[in-house]
């Protein structure tokens, strides 16, 4: 006994096709709609994370700068942009990083509030940790720059 696909699936039914072009349509358009928004920008090969952690409510803030100078605050649902700084804004931080050889430093002093600055670059990733009664100005100064690079 031959059975032919068409007859098998009921193609021969105009409104059978009818049926399966709507549905069809439906499933392209459900699909396109789909929210779109960039929450994990592409990796480059520089990236500044900083932020802190810790206190009464234990609330951690995470921000991440890429190399094309784009800010984003981290969150749990994903990344939020938030601000774009210059690219001379970039070589400045850049500079401060290569000069206070942060690739080889190493500071690990956690405390009540953690503050933290991480590196990753092509080249290396190294992570400092600090609190408030840690004695390097030059790492609490480089902190306060950053934050200022999260207000547009």
């Amino acid at each position: 006994m031959k059975i032919s696909l068409k007859r098998f699936i009921g193609f021969n039914s105009p409104k059978l096709r009818g049926f399966f072009l709507l549905i069809s349509g439906l499933l392209i358009i459900t699909i396109s709609c789909v929210n779109l928004k960039n929450t994990n920008p592409k990796k480059l090969p520089f990236e500044i994370i900083f932020g802190k952690s810790g206190g009464f409510t234990n609330i951690s803030m995470e921000y991440k700068i890429y190399e094309n100078g784009d800010v984003y605050k981290i969150q749990n649902n994903g990344n939020q942009k938030i601000n774009s700084i210059s690219k001379s804004k970039i070589k400045t931080i850049r500079d401060w990083l290569l000069d206070s050889d942060f690739e080889h430093l190493k500071i690990a002093e956690t405390g009540n509030i953690t503050y933290f600055i991480t590196v990753k670059s092509d080249k290396y990733e190294n992570t400092v940790k600090w609190n408030d009664s840690s004695n390097n100005d030059q790492l609490k100064n480089l902190y306060k720059d950053l934050l200022t690079t999260i207000k547009p």
